[in-house]
């Protein structure tokens, strides 16, 4: 609408402002040629007169234009009090503005092609200037040409161009061109005064159509209000549905959660009870092996006991059926190796107690045996120094004797080596006859001492592999008495877990069976409940969407009413220009009056002789025309100067 305000602006102008005057020829009571002067002077006098109607016309042109302007700006005013208040039906508001647009571009169009034939029209007055030899072909021409551009409203070709009586060659052409002339003009401002009646119609009816589309718009802003608060509410409970949804998805979440867990600990269970039902069998080797070795254990210490103690053979033999494995359940077997671990820890004391005792008395034996080793060897050693001694008296007696019986018989001889050796020989015989048999009896104890002391390294060794045993057997039996006290924790929380677990079981088989019944009962009403809240979530949403699709036609009939306010303040515009544009041009028509004025006064003053002698290049028409002659040169150009700035605002 807003490219449509020029138009309307030059139609403003056009209406009832500018409307050309009809060219009138002088009539047939012209003076006669031999009075110019009175001719001349009656001219200007009727161009005064048709200046003086012109501005008339003028001032009552801009007082309409000031009254348009008025109403325009009290239009304008209450479109605006109304713009701010609503939103109205779009479509048939649309459809009457394009049936104003409509008419309103027909009348634009007509004025436009009316103009366009005015501007011709004064295109080719303007040429007749330049080109005078073909005047009268392009007058024709022309006025046939406009003829049939206007011919559309009124056929003006019929019967050729108005002939006149008076004018003869290029005067009867153009008297004839400017009565068709104004002929057209005559029905163009017919045409252009419909056209301004139907634009006045079309915007009465346009300011009653807005009127009531600012009542619809309040209308529809209310009912836009109430769907808004719908929409609020409804949007408020879609939110409590969905949450109250999202809370009964979570409780059924947790629930299966909780059913998933219950299950994986029944699971745990059953493995556990499995594994330990499995760690049972395996460990019933073991207790077996277990029994076997205390058996193999408590026969050591037996033979230990006998070797140690050949006198006591009053153990029973019912040893055997203590260690037998009996295919029963864990706790009797736990007790038989518990009860043999016992007897083997009593009878390893009972052989502690007779290993010491014989050692004991071994070492008692040995420390005898060392006493008498001891005794002999200095015995021996007493006797070799007895005979020693004795062997020596008695060598010195027989040397004393035989030198005795020597010097009696008169022979002084000495006896000390030879003799002494031979002497000794007897002596000898007699002490290694003694030293042997001592000799033999010394090796016969020493022979018993090295008897004894292997006896009693033999007794250390086996006191040490009988002490070894022992440290051995008692560690073992500890570490089995350790063994069977933690096998006998384990399966006391064995059975206790497995009692347990069996409780748990049973309780968490039940509380699946609750829980499962209680989570299908929740399930199937929270999926009812979630079907209801879907089917009112879905009709919420329609809802929704058909106050959305309201809201966004509202908004559009809103930027319509906006639009349709653009356009009244660019016609507001447009006319303040129009306004502008005619005090412009009554201001040019009062200097063009004067200007008028003063040449009238000049002409009645000067130049009578050449208005005498070129009396008939000074006629109206020629000068209106704008043809350059000979003597009237300066005032043509500056009418013909004032006439296009009168018609300036026209184009």
């Amino acid at each position: 609408m807003a490219d449509d305000d020029p138009n309307d602006a030059v139609l403003s102008d056009v209406d009832g402002d500018d409307d050309p005057l009809p060219i009138v020829l002088p009539s047939a009571t012209a003076p006669a040629p031999d009075d110019p002067s009175s001719a001349s002077s009656a001219a200007a006098e009727q161009r005064v007169r048709e200046l003086l109607a012109e501005l008339e016309e003028e001032c009552r042109a801009r007082k309409a234009a000031e009254d348009s302007r008025a109403d325009l700006q009290s239009s304008f005013n209450r479109l605006k009090a109304l713009a701010h208040e609503a939103i109205k039906k779009r479509d048939e508001a649309l459809r009457e503005k394009d049936e104003a647009t409509r008419s309103a571009d027909r009348a634009a169009a007509d004025l436009a092609e009316a103009l366009r034939l005015k501007d011709e029209a004064l295109k080719h007055r303007d040429s007749l200037q330049s080109e005078m030899s073909t005047a009268e072909q392009m007058l024709v021409s022309g006025i046939h040409k406009i003829s049939g551009k206007v011919s559309g409203f009124k056929n003006f070709n019929a019967g050729g161009l108005p002939k006149s009586q008076k004018y003869a060659g290029l005067p009867a052409v153009a008297y004839g061109v400017i009565k068709r002339t104004n002929e057209i003009v005559e029905e163009l401002t017919k045409q252009i005064e419909g056209a301004s009646k139907s634009r006045d119609q079309a915007r009465e009816q346009m300011e009653q159509r807005n009127y009531e589309i600012a009542i619809e718009v309040s209308q529809l802003e209310a009912t836009i209000s109430v769907l808004r608060e719908e929409i609020s509410k409804k949007g408020a409970e879609i939110e409590n549905l969905e949450s109250s949804v999202s809370e009964k998805g979570e409780r059924i979440s947790e629930m299966e959660n909780e059913i998933s867990e219950l299950r994986r600990f029944s699971e745990d269970c059953d493995t556990k009870l499995k594994s330990l039902e499995s760690k049972l069998d395996s460990q019933r080797p073991v207790l077996i092996d277990q029994l076997n070795y205390i058996a193999k254990t408590y026969e050591q210490i037996r033979d230990i006991i006998k070797a140690v103690d050949l006198n006591d053979l009053d153990q029973s033999d019912s040893s055997d059926s203590l260690f037998m494995w009996k295919e029963m359940d864990v706790d009797e077997n736990l007790r038989i190796s518990l009860e043999g671990t016992r007897s083997v820890y009593e009878l390893a004391k009972v052989a502690v107690d007779k290993v010491k005792n014989e050692v004991e008395e071994r070492s008692k034996e040995v420390k005898a045996l060392n006493e008498k080793v001891t005794g002999l060897l200095a015995e021996k050693q007493h006797i070799g120094t007895l005979l020693r001694s004795a062997l020596s008296s008695k060598t010195n007696e027989v040397f004393q004797v035989a030198e005795e019986g020597l010097r009696e018989a008169g022979i002084d001889l000495r006896l000390d080596g030879h003799n002494k050796e031979g002497s000794e020989e007897g002596g000898e015989d007699e002490v290694y006859s003694l030293a042997g048999a001592l000799e033999s009896t010394v090796k016969e104890s020493q022979i018993k001492i090295i008897e004894l002391q292997h006896l009693v390294e033999a007794l250390r060794a086996e006191s040490c592999l009988l002490k070894a045993r022992l440290d051995a057997q008692a560690k073992e039996i500890s570490q089995q008495k350790h063994h069977v006290k933690e096998l006998q924790e384990k399966e006391r929380v064995a059975n206790e877990s497995v009692e347990g677990l069996m409780l748990d079981i049973a309780a968490a088989e039940e509380e699946i069976a609750r829980w499962k019944g209680a989570a299908e009962q929740e399930a199937a009403a929270g999926r009812a409940v979630e079907q209801d809240f879907l089917t009112q979530l879905s009709a919420l949403r329609k809802e929704l969407d058909e106050a959305k699709q309201t809201i966004l036609e509202s908004e559009n009939k809103l930027k319509f009413k906006e639009e349709t306010a653009v356009a009244a303040m660019a016609a507001r515009d447009a006319a303040e220009k129009s306004l502008r544009l005619a005090d412009m041009r009554s201001a040019r028509l009062r200097e063009r009056l004067e200007e008028l004025t003063r040449q009238l006064e000049e002409s009645e003053s000067q130049d009578d002789s050449r208005n005498r002698s070129r009396q008939r290049y000074v006629c109206w028409p020629w000068q209106w025309l704008g043809l350059n002659f000979v003597g009237y040169q300066s005032g043509g150009i500056q009418q013909d100067s004032n006439e296009m700035e009168l018609s300036e605002p026209l184009v």
